[in-house]
């Protein structure tokens, strides 16, 4: 049994019309790679965009995560840990 092998032609989809660059003139094929082109660009660039979201919110997130715990670990009224420890090792 042998497969057969199927070319998909590229084809677009523009307002509706699917347009295979078999059924265009030769001016027209040059075009219609570069608009190919063009729109794996737009898809890539969509990706990359999500993608720098996602990287900005991690970012953000472990900004604001280290802050607040340099918050919860500052010392009371902008008092020393040192100078607190010294009081209690005199006393």
């Amino acid at each position: 049994m042998t497969e057969e092998t199927v070319e998909q032609k590229p084809s677009l989809t523009i307002d509706g019309v699917q347009i295979s660059v078999d059924d265009l003139p030769e001016k027209a094929k040059p075009i219609f790679g570069r608009l190919v082109r063009v729109i794996s660009k737009e898809i890539n660039a969509s990706l990359d965009l999500e993608e720098y979201r996602a990287s900005k919110l991690h970012y953000e997130n472990l900004i604001k995560a280290i802050y607040n715990e340099s918050k919860e670990t500052a010392p009371i009224n902008g008092e020393d840990e040192s100078v607190l420890e010294s009081d209690e090792d005199s006393e």
